[in-house]
């Protein structure tokens, strides 16, 4: 009897137990959210730090406003036979941009990553090297985008700024 009951315990009390459920909730000083339409806006005050790590499969957050983001990928249009390289990356000076194969004019726009246009410049069909010159900027990443105006060739690289030693 004493087995029947210690097994019989253990299966009475998963049928009792049962999970929980959470839903968004914040504890803040302020804040509010707005929907109209297809826009939305919500905002705290008091929670200065929201963080999300993932490691490819799981994702971690910190903090309550846990944007849904929506990852659009840059297709890289290519002619057959340009090819562009990006040296030395990271760079401390002078980033070299080479195109192997150049017959079309092409355009060039340095960004930092808020977005800020840093410098712009067209490519002649006939130029093979161009040069850009980083000692202004500070040490940061930077978006270095290649693109002709017609749409058939299109590049963006990250590109990182390293202070000299």
């Amino acid at each position: 009897m004493k087995k029947i009951f210690l097994t019989l315990l253990p299966l009475a009390g998963a049928a009792v137990v049962s999970g929980q459920s959470i839903s968004p909730q914040v504890i803040a000083s302020a804040g509010t959210h707005y929907a109209a339409g297809n826009a939305q806006l919500s905002w705290t005050v008091g929670e200065p730090v929201i963080t999300t790590v993932s490691n490819g499969s799981n994702i971690i957050t910190q903090g309550f406003h846990q944007t849904l983001l929506n990852a659009t990928a840059v297709e890289e249009q290519t002619v057959a036979g340009i090819n562009v390289n990006v040296y030395p990356n990271p760079v401390q000076d002078v980033l070299n941009v080479n195109i192997v194969n150049n017959l079309k004019n092409l355009q060039m726009e340095l960004f930092d990553m808020s977005g800020k246009l840093l410098q712009a410049r067209g490519i002649g069909a006939a130029e093979s090297t161009v040069q850009v010159n980083m000692t202004e900027y500070a040490r940061a990443n930077y978006l270095l985008r290649i693109y002709a105006a017609d749409g058939s060739v299109n590049y963006t690289y990250k590109v990182q700024k390293m202070n000299a030693h």
